[in-house]
């Protein structure tokens, strides 16, 4: 009888002890675009947690920029990622927030091919030199920042013969690369480049004796740097300018604002804060000036720039003065002395007054 009344209640407990998040598996939202058409992918996750995209578990295409977020509704806040116009490297299944992270739902991208008539000779030119460009926008296969492996083993004959090449030359042929800083591990399968260098990028391939192949993109990850701290005094304008290393290039910078440490992150985009943000192109990378008109108050926090998708974002601290801060030392300072002065006098004025008692009655003594 204890059994019968016990096992109920247990499986009501185990039932009601589990956690939402294991209870709601993220749903499937699937978005339909033809292809060239703009692209726009959102996806909610919770205010305190930063967006990190992924499709299908790697890096999105560089040409997918994170776009303005809507302002936060029940806690959750939509993040979005916009591309001017979709192509296959951009169908899978997108998340925006980590394996272990609440989410309420995933993206998948499907793309409709779009029927056009033939083109003449010339156009067909034009479109190939568009699809090699666009498939330099694309993500590469490894970021590295000190040292890099590729490993080339052939699984279906592991002794097998290795040859390896950067973009089309040999590797033992590349000076830049040298005889200290590259090793050949495994019998040759594996290729360690240490420490790596900025110049080291390019389009790895590794061939064998029997035919078996496979090739990498290999970027340096983009770097950005700022100044620490800023100070801005109020009304002035601000000018922030983020700095991109790394090699090639990053294409574009996404500014980040954060009012605290612990607050929501925000993107920022020209037109934002009442039109008062203007974004600019430095040095060939899009967006990489910040410049906030009539700086307020309320501007003061944490802004960072983020080079491309993945790239190492840089922070600085902003704050804002009062236009009147030089103001207030002065009036201090006057007002010291004011009170200097009238303690003097008061103290001048009780002092001669005996004096002059004395005089009287030493002429009336007379």
């Amino acid at each position: 009888m204890r059994v019968e009344l016990c096992l109920p209640l247990a499986l009501l407990f185990l039932t009601n002890g589990l956690p939402s998040n294991a209870q709601k598996s993220p749903t499937e939202r699937s978005v339909v675009v033809e292809a060239g058409a703009p692209l726009v992918v959102e996806c909610e996750l919770r205010v305190e947690q930063l967006a990190e995209w992924r499709l299908e578990g790697r890096v999105p295409p560089a040409d997918l920029r994170p776009a303005a977020e809507s302002a936060p509704a029940d806690g959750w806040l939509t993040a979005r990622l916009r591309a001017p116009a979709a192509r296959p490297a951009h169908a899978g299944v997108y998340t925006c927030a980590p394996p272990d992270a609440p989410l309420r739902h995933r993206v998948r991208v499907q793309l409709r091919p779009l029927a056009a008539p033939a083109a003449p000779a010339a156009d067909t030119e034009a479109s190939a030199a568009a699809s090699e460009h666009a498939a330099e926008l694309g993500e590469p296969d490894l970021y590295f920042e000190r040292s890099f492996d590729l490993n080339c083993t052939n699984p279906s004959l592991p002794k097998d013969t290795y040859v390896w090449s950067k973009n089309k030359t040999e590797v033992s042929k590349l000076k830049e690369l040298g005889e200290l800083r590259f090793e050949l591990l495994e019998d040759g399968a594996i290729l360690r480049v240490k420490p790596a260098l900025e110049n080291d990028f390019g389009d790895y391939t590794c061939a064998t004796g029997a035919g078996y192949q496979r090739s990498w993109r290999v970027w340096a990850r983009p770097r950005a740097k700022l100044v620490a701290n800023t100070n801005v005094v109020e009304g002035q304008k601000l000018k922030l300018t983020c700095k991109v290393l790394g090699k090639p290039t990053a294409g574009a910078v996404t500014w980040k604002y954060n009012a605290t440490a612990q607050g929501p992150e925000l993107t920022l985009a020209s037109g934002a804060r009442d039109g008062r943000v203007t974004l600019a192109a430095a040095d060939n990378v899009t967006d990489s000036v910040l410049v906030l008109a009539d700086a307020a108050r309320a501007d003061a926090g944490l802004y960072s720039c983020v080079p491309g998708v993945a790239g190492e974002r840089a922070t600085t601290t902003l704050r804002v003065k009062d236009m009147y801060a030089a103001l207030w030392p002065f009036l201090g300072i006057c007002a010291e002395v004011f009170v200097l002065c009238a303690i003097i006098l008061v103290y001048e004025k009780r002092r001669t007054k005996p004096e002059l008692d004395d005089s009287d009655t030493d002429n009336h003594d007379q």
